[in-house]
Formats: structure tokens, C-alpha cells, sequence
């Protein structure tokens, strides 16, 4: 069995294209867990839904792969495909979405990081679940998956100016309700 361990991601989809299944299960296994943890938190944390979203995921990649674009980034696809998952089902959850300006103002100071406490971590995770879709969605891919401010925007599917945006109101809205960790 070939090892498939060193090439891209583009090019694993390359094999997949062609039935490899050792390649299938390369991708699985680098993105499975970022993909579950990212799908966990925008579907405000309902693990067995962001199971159920991860294996439908998975699955569209072996019925069709061709409906990935060789030519485009594998990480900004897949995460794109994970967002629409999770922005659809928000969507036909029918709730109203938490407006911006009810969460309030507050000091552009962020000490979030420096802090390592269980309580900070529980609170932060409730607050980031009070947060509308599209701010909650931007903090997440930037914040737990490392993607560029470029990348965002791509999987977003919006302008570079509204990732800019939305994640300045979403800091600064869990600021806000975080201000009482802030030395």
C-alpha cells in the first residue's frame, strides 16, 4: 500500500478523484478532529450533531469528489463545505439571531489569552455560543483553526473588509462579557 503521508491535500484529492481509498483515509485522518471540533462549537456544541455533520462531509468527498476543484485550496474548501453545513442547519433552526448591539461595547483590551483558567474557558465557550453565526463562525477559523484572514473570507464567502469586521465585533462583543478576567 503506497503512503501517502507526504503529499498535499490537493494532491490526495487527486488520488481520491482516481479511487484511491489509502488517500481517503489520509485526509480523514488530518482533518477529521479539526473538522469535528470546528463543526462542535458553530453547532453550539451538540456532539452527536457534529458527528452526524462530519461523517455526511466525509461521505460527499467518496460519492463525489470531483466537486473539488484541483486548482483550489483542499483546507479552505473543506472548511467552507463544514461552514455551510452548520449555517444551514442555524438557518432551519428558525432562531432569531442575537443582534450585535444588544451584546454591547467594550475596551479594546484582550488579555484572553494570558488567562488559563477552567472558568474562563466555560464562560468563554458559553459566550461564544451567545454570538451570532457569522461573528461566531469568523472567531472560530481564526482563533481554533489558524486560518488566514484571506482563507476566512473564501470560506465565508464574503469580502476581506467583512471578516475584518465581523471578527472586531465578535471580540469585541465577547470582551465585553469576558471583562471581569481582564486584569
Amino acid at each position: 500500500m503506497k503512503n501517502y503521508k507526504n503529499h498535499t491535500d490537493e494532491e490526495l484529492m487527486s488520488f481520491i478523484q482516481k479511487g484511491k481509498e489509502a488517500a481517503f483515509n489520509e485526509l480523514y485522518a488530518r482533518y477529521s478532529n479539526r473538522l469535528l471540533h470546528f463543526m462542535y462549537r458553530m453547532l453550539g456544541q451538540d456532539e452527536a450533531k457534529a458527528q452526524d455533520f462530519l461523517q455526511d462531509l466525509f461521505l460527499k468527498i467518496v460519492n463525489d469528489p470531483s466537486k473539488f476543484d484541483l486548482q483550489k485550496n483542499f483546507k479552505t474548501w473543506v472548511f467552507t463545505v463544514a461552514a455551510n453545513q452548520c449555517k444551514n442547519s442555524y438557518r432551519q433552526k428558525n432562531k432569531a439571531a442575537v443582534n450585535i448591539d444588544q451584546i454591547g461595547e467594550i475596551s479594546a483590551t484582550d488579555h484572553t489569552n494570558s488567562i488559563d483558567d477552567d472558568a474562563f474557558k466555560t464562560e468563554l465557550k458559553q459566550r461564544l455560543n451567545e454570538l451570532p453565526p457569522v461573528y461566531k463562525e469568523v472567531f472560530l477559523l481564526r482563533y481554533h483553526e489558524g486560518l488566514s484572514l484571506n482563507e476566512i473570507a473564501i470560506v465565508a464567502n464574503c469580502p476581506l473588509g467583512t471578516v475584518k469586521s465581523r471578527l472586531h465585533s465578535a471580540t469585541k462583543a465577547l470582551s465585553k462579557k469576558l471583562v471581569h478576567y481582564q486584569h
